[in-house]
């Protein structure tokens, strides 16, 4: 709530943009839920994938909503993650429903005599039809579409916690402190390194001299520190991590546990006033 009160965004324009997201959302979980090919293509889609393919899916979506939330954490609007492709936004949209409306008294409900699985379009639509007709659900109100947003971001920073109990239990990386994540930069930041001029000092990474020379002479900067690196060089280090050589300046990660840290340590950093919390 403190990185919330620090932004810089006025509040009349993020309501606009979080309303517009929340109608755009529950119209499709309403097409979802009328539609029962679509409901059943989204539900297909969630049963063939594997756990660890779920939580990753959960911890994209949670993402999404902590960027809309708080825009100044991808200043651009180009993050990676807030773009989620249909199909994926759909499975999504239906696994974030199913999380909120399970329960084991619902879903007991829920079952058929000849059956052993919940019938969850039954469920959600009994869930979807009782949000509707609930007090925060009637109106335009500013808060019906603020506090989804904020439940999100609650759930975002638990999501982060249990990254990093997983990390530590598997025995953190090597190189890294417990509870992080490695991986790569994201591809959508390394493709966005501008190419700059040589200016005869060494590369941090192969030691080499960056000759002077004009711009694109193979010779890159990482954004958002500026410091300078041969192409090749800088792609083999941000294939394996999102970190700069010289200053440690994190770089989006394409890896979803790993974003999911660096995005909370740059909201920890917003609440404390730190004004290096944008992201690159």
């Amino acid at each position: 709530m403190a990185a919330l009160l620090s932004s810089s965004v006025p509040a009349s324009r993020l309501l606009t943009s979080l309303a517009a997201d929340v109608r755009r959302l529950r119209c499709r979980l309403a097409f979802l839920l009328l539609s029962p090919p679509h409901f059943s293509r989204a539900l297909a889609r969630l049963r063939a994938m594997p756990l660890p393919s779920k939580a990753e899916l959960l911890g994209r979506v949670l993402i999404r909503s902590l960027l809309l939330l708080l825009p100044a954490l991808s200043p651009d609007g180009s993050h990676h993650l807030l773009r989620i492709p249909a199909p994926e936004l759909d499975a999504a949209i239906l696994l974030l429903a199913m999380c909120d409306s399970y329960s084991p008294a619902a879903a007991s409900s829920s079952y058929h005599s000849s059956r052993s699985t919940v019938d969850w379009h039954a469920l959600l639509v009994d869930d979807a039809v009782g949000s509707a007709l609930s007090i925060s659900g009637l109106g335009a109100t500013p808060w019906a579409s603020f506090a989804p947003y904020v439940d999100e971001a609650a759930k975002c920073r638990r999501f982060a916690d249990v990254v990093s109990q997983e990390r530590a239990a598997i025995g953190g990386g090597a190189g890294r402190k417990d509870g992080e994540w490695g991986g790569g930069a994201s591809y959508a930041a390394v493709l966005a390194m501008p190419p700059a001029a040589g200016d005869g000092a060494p590369c941090a990474i192969c030691r080499e001299e960056m000759a002077p020379g004009r711009r694109g002479g193979g010779v890159c900067a990482l954004r958002p520190c500026g410091h300078r690196f041969h192409w090749h060089c800088a792609l083999r280090w941000l294939a394996r991590r999102n970190t700069c050589p010289c200053c440690r300046a994190e770089l989006p990660a394409e890896d979803v546990r790993a974003e999911t840290q660096r995005l909370w340590r740059a909201v920890e950093r917003m609440a404390t006033g730190d004004d290096s919390a944008a992201c690159a």
